[in-house]
């Protein structure tokens, strides 16, 4: 091939023709190797990513599951505070119909002034 190159140009410019197409050949190199450089890093980007995201995903369960948890636990002790509240209501107005039932049961209900049997029913 050499010898071929020769006998069409002169020897300067045939060694010429020969260092730019060993140039050319050393860039399609380079660039392919730049490529799949390139594909390598955003390869272990885009990893890199997905365990991030991963990671947060899972915090982000674990946090919701142990807010729904709290939540929970506030419902209950809201619904035991309200059975509470209830049960205090309902006593009360057992105590002040007895009340009622015990002044209603005195003689002389009718009277306007507190006697002493009147002043016993009233809470202390």
């Amino acid at each position: 091939m050499l010898a071929w190159l020769s006998s069409r140009l002169s020897k300067p410019a045939a060694i010429l023709l020969l260092v730019a197409a060993l140039l050319a050949v050393a860039g399609v190199s380079a660039l392919s190797a730049i490529g799949k450089a390139s594909d390598l890093i955003e390869e272990r980007v885009a990893s890199a990513r997905a365990e991030r995201d991963a990671f947060w995903r899972s915090e982000v369960a674990e946090a919701n599951a142990a807010l729904s948890g709290a939540v929970a636990e506030l419902a209950r002790q809201a619904m035991r505070a309200d059975g509470e509240i209830r049960a205090a209501e309902a006593a009360a107005h057992d105590q002040l119909k007895q009340m009622e039932e015990d002044n209603a049961a005195l003689p002389d209900g009718d009277g306007c002034g507190l006697g002493a049997r009147r002043l016993q029913l009233l809470p202390r």
